[in-house]
């Protein structure tokens, strides 16, 4: 019989595509706008050129459209603002789920694209 905890399982919320749309909500965080899942791409807040990389609090979605006006500059050289702080998302059960799927995508894209950890 379970008496106790020693410490509690963390339950960290795996750096993926499927969970950066899952955080932000699959919305631009640059204009709000919702475009569906094919409009939207994945932008490093400071470029990689710059220095930037590929963790929670410097990847968001952006639309196609703000990504390009973006480019590889700073929000602050492109003249935008995010709409919200970046942070690392903690567990809820919404991570766990993997049946989010853009149908449109999946003849050309496997799951493994949605759920492997993406590189730093």
């Amino acid at each position: 019989m379970l008496a106790g905890y020693d410490r509690l399982p963390s339950a960290a919320v795996s750096f993926s595509r499927r969970n950066v749309f899952k955080r932000d909500h699959w919305s631009c965080q640059y204009c709000g706008c919702q475009p569906g899942g094919e409009e939207l791409t994945i932008d490093h807040v400071i470029p990689r050129s710059q220095g930037g990389t590929s963790t929670w609090e410097n990847c968001v979605l952006a639309c196609v459209a703000c990504n390009k006006r973006k480019a590889d500059r700073t929000p602050r050289e492109a003249g935008m603002k995010l709409r919200k702080a970046l942070v690392r998302p903690t567990w809820k059960p919404i991570y766990a789920r993997g049946a989010l799927r853009i149908e449109s995508w999946s003849k050309f894209i496997s799951e493994t694209y949605w759920n492997v950890p993406l590189e730093k």
